[in-house]
């Protein structure tokens, strides 16, 4: 309720100042936006080149792929546009297997998360972001409510993983598959150059946009200011209960950027920020699905990729 409240505030004061949004950098960080994903996705399939190096991964399918599952997870929460990534790169790729695509993402998410804790690092250094015990009084239900209850919550994430764990164990092959999607990291050069490098401008563009995304919100644009955001996004991605972290990422950066704008201001930039970027990046996701697939078939496609999936794991099971 206090995520939904959060930021259906923000949608009020963004529908107050809508006429006001200045379109040039808008569009400029629209154009930065996708960069960032496509940037993404050149790192992805040199990952994937790494683990099936056999295997005739082209760019214009990967980079589709790619944009085809963030359109989704922009609609569907808990990541079910990853799923869908692997089974449009599998379609493609039938040799592949999904305990090494899964890997895979995993290696393409490492340097996000060391990304962000540096953000989050920062942050608290710099006093932009509250301490854990004025944290759990932000109106960010799946933030405040781990917060409120760190037990439970390290309990909860504990038993997840000793739950997947064990279910690893139990199927056959799984880690030897799983540890094919993980070779590039044995090479630090080579992940170094060919997928860091491409995450890093990545990162940069991200950074890019944000600064233009609060310049055309008239909230002062400055590098500290489109770092404060990244932070938010990083924190609020830690508990992904909402489609594009709605909610939660409105209830920080009213506190995050407090006393660089008005509080109507902040909100105006979060909602509206958030708002375009969902609607963005799920028609460019929309538009990649359909060039792969031939039409437009989010739910087909979903329920094809859990049933693949599901296929898969009888058969290593068995």
């Amino acid at each position: 309720m206090n995520s939904a409240r959060a930021f259906l505030d923000a949608a009020h004061e963004f529908g107050a100042q809508l006429t006001s949004v200045a379109p040039l950098p808008l569009a400029l960080a629209l154009a930065c936006s996708l960069a960032n994903l496509l940037l993404r996705s050149r790192a992805w399939q040199n990952i994937l080149r790494a683990t099936y190096p056999d295997v005739n991964l082209r760019y214009r399918d990967v980079s589709r792929a790619y944009l085809a599952g963030v359109g989704v997870n922009e609609i569907i929460p808990a990541r079910v546009g990853d799923l869908v990534k692997l089974f449009l790169v599998k379609r493609r790729a039938p040799t592949t297997r999904y305990p090494g695509l899964a890997a895979s993402l995993v290696v393409e998410t490492m340097l996000d998360w060391v990304i962000g804790l540096a953000l989050l690092v920062w942050a608290l250094q710099a006093g932009v972001l509250p301490g854990l015990p004025r944290l759990p009084t932000i109106p960010a239900f799946d933030l405040s409510l781990a917060a409120r209850h760190p037990i439970v919550s390290g309990v909860v994430l504990g038993a997840v993983l000793t739950v997947l764990i064990v279910l690893s164990f139990r199927v056959r092959s799984f880690w030897r598959e799983f540890g094919a999607g993980l070779v590039i990291l044995r090479t630090p050069g080579l992940y170094a150059r060919r997928v860091a490098s491409w995450q890093i401008l990545a990162f940069g563009s991200r950074l890019a946009g944000a600064y233009f995304f609060l310049a055309a919100f008239h909230v002062p644009a400055a590098l500290e200011g489109a770092l404060i955001v990244q932070a938010a996004g990083a924190l609020a991605s830690l508990f992904p209960a909402t489609p594009g972290g709605l909610g939660p990422k409105q209830a920080l950066l009213v506190v995050m950027l407090a006393g660089t704008a008005s509080r109507s201001e902040v909100l105006a930039f979060s909602v509206g920020t958030e708002l375009t970027l969902v609607v963005f990046n799920a028609i460019v996701g929309l538009i990649a699905l359909i060039s792969l697939t031939g039409g437009l078939h989010v739910r087909r496609t979903i329920a094809a990729a859990r049933a693949e999936r599901s296929r898969a794991e009888g058969g290593r099971g068995s």
